[in-house]
Protein backbone atom coordinates (compact mmCIF):
# COMPACT_ATOMS: atom_id res chain seq x y z
CA UNK A 1 0.00 0.00 0.00
CA UNK A 2 2.89 2.38 0.77
CA UNK A 3 4.38 1.92 -2.67
CA UNK A 4 1.10 2.93 -4.30
CA UNK A 5 0.94 6.21 -2.36
CA UNK A 6 4.57 7.20 -2.95
CA UNK A 7 3.98 8.94 -6.32
CA UNK A 8 1.01 10.85 -4.87
CA UNK A 9 3.04 11.92 -1.86
CA UNK A 10 5.79 13.22 -4.14
CA UNK A 11 3.23 14.99 -6.31
CA UNK A 12 1.61 16.50 -3.20
CA UNK A 13 4.93 17.83 -1.88
CA UNK A 14 5.87 19.35 -5.24
CA UNK A 15 2.43 20.94 -5.52
CA UNK A 16 2.71 22.42 -2.00
CA UNK A 17 6.12 23.93 -2.76
CA UNK A 18 4.77 25.43 -5.98
CA UNK A 19 1.66 26.75 -4.18
CA UNK A 20 3.79 28.34 -1.47
CA UNK A 21 5.98 30.19 -3.98
CA UNK A 22 2.93 31.22 -5.99
CA UNK A 23 1.22 32.50 -2.83
CA UNK A 24 4.24 34.62 -1.89
CA UNK A 25 4.43 36.17 -5.36
CA UNK A 26 0.69 36.80 -5.67
CA UNK A 27 0.34 38.29 -2.20
CA UNK A 28 3.10 40.79 -2.90
CA UNK A 29 1.56 41.75 -6.24
CA UNK A 30 -1.95 42.07 -4.81
CA UNK A 31 -0.84 44.02 -1.74
CA UNK A 32 1.26 46.38 -3.86
CA UNK A 33 -1.63 47.09 -6.20
CA UNK A 34 -4.04 47.63 -3.31
CA UNK A 35 -1.55 49.94 -1.59
CA UNK A 36 -0.98 52.09 -4.68
CA UNK A 37 -4.64 52.21 -5.70
CA UNK A 38 -5.92 52.73 -2.17
CA UNK A 39 -3.59 55.51 -1.12
CA UNK A 40 -3.54 56.99 -4.61
CA UNK A 41 -7.31 57.33 -4.68
CA UNK A 42 -7.29 58.70 -1.13
CA UNK A 43 -4.73 61.37 -2.10
CA UNK A 44 -6.68 62.35 -5.21
CA UNK A 45 -9.89 62.72 -3.20
CA UNK A 46 -8.12 64.85 -0.59
CA UNK A 47 -6.58 66.99 -3.30
CA UNK A 48 -9.97 67.55 -4.92
CA UNK A 49 -11.68 68.36 -1.62
CA UNK A 50 -8.83 70.67 -0.67
CA UNK A 51 -7.85 69.12 2.65
CA UNK A 52 -4.31 68.39 1.55
CA UNK A 53 -3.36 72.02 1.08
CA UNK A 54 -3.40 74.32 4.13
CA UNK A 55 -5.15 77.64 3.62
CA UNK A 56 -2.86 80.58 4.40
CA UNK A 57 -4.60 83.79 5.37
CA UNK A 58 -1.38 85.76 5.87
CA UNK A 59 1.78 86.15 3.84
CA UNK A 60 4.08 85.55 6.80
CA UNK A 61 4.03 84.30 10.35
CA UNK A 62 6.70 86.71 11.55
CA UNK A 63 5.97 88.45 14.84
CA UNK A 64 7.84 91.65 15.63
CA UNK A 65 9.61 91.39 18.99
CA UNK A 66 8.81 93.98 21.63
CA UNK A 67 11.38 96.71 22.11
CA UNK A 68 11.26 96.74 25.91
CA UNK A 69 14.95 97.01 26.80
CA UNK A 70 17.54 99.03 24.97
CA UNK A 71 20.77 97.02 24.44
CA UNK A 72 19.15 94.08 26.15
CA UNK A 73 21.30 91.45 24.42
CA UNK A 74 24.59 93.32 24.54
CA UNK A 75 25.69 92.40 28.09
CA UNK A 76 24.15 88.98 28.74
CA UNK A 77 26.67 87.71 31.31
Amino acid sequence: MKTLLLPFRLLYRLWMKFANVLGIIMSRIILTVLWVVGFGAYAVVLRIVGLLRPKNTTDTYWVDPPEAVENGMQYQF
